[in-house]
């Protein structure tokens, strides 16, 4: 969305991008590239002793390291900025019922990519939630588990509601080459 800045904790874009050969790592690279100054990766400790823990033994597996940094993520910044109504956004359609999900601040909503699609789509920032989630199936991705909607998708539209029913920018006219 235009304006709304992105933070993607190291340990994610580490997970993500490990292995460029694996469905989706080069898209999201170049996402990065294509969005730098809305989009930032952000410095965690957590990734900081994964690489330590990863040059003593390359075979060290991340597991929940991507939610510890994406909570050092939000941690910092809630602390810089008391005011900050955040959306944590996870893959796993289950997040809700994670336990640290259920300890964050009531201004942080954690909301699965499938709840997300469905929320901007009756926001009318996208035209169809199914039609993104058909073409990750198309590419490969497990999306399942995304087609089902949470429990409290209610709750969380009101949330996003303010945040989503703000007009889109419109993107700045391209230069006049023609000369």
């Amino acid at each position: 969305m235009p304006g709304v800045p992105v933070l993607v904790p190291d340990m994610v874009y580490g997970e993500v991008t490990r292995d460029l050969a694996r469905l989706g790592a080069r898209e999201v690279v170049e996402w990065l590239r294509a969005n730098r100054g809305q989009v930032q990766i952000v410095a965690t400790e957590v990734y900081a002793e994964f690489e330590a823990l990863r040059a003593i033994n390359p075979q060290t597996r991340s597991r929940d390291r991507g939610e510890q940094a994406a909570i050092e993520v939000l941690d910092y910044e809630i602390a810089r900025n008391p005011e900050l109504q955040a959306l944590l956004l996870f893959e796993d359609s289950d997040i809700r019922s994670r336990a640290f999900v259920r300890a964050l601040p009531e201004r942080v909503t954690a909301i699965s990519t499938g709840d997300f699609l469905r929320a901007l789509e009756d926001a009318s920032r996208i035209q169809s939630a199914d039609h993104i989630l058909d073409e990750a199936a198309a590419r490969g991705r497990n999306i399942e588990q995304q087609r089902i909607a949470g429990d409290d998708q209610a709750t969380i539209r009101e949330r996003l509601r303010g945040q989503l029913t703000v007009p889109p920018r419109e993107p700045s006219p391209e230069p006049d080459r023609s000369r």
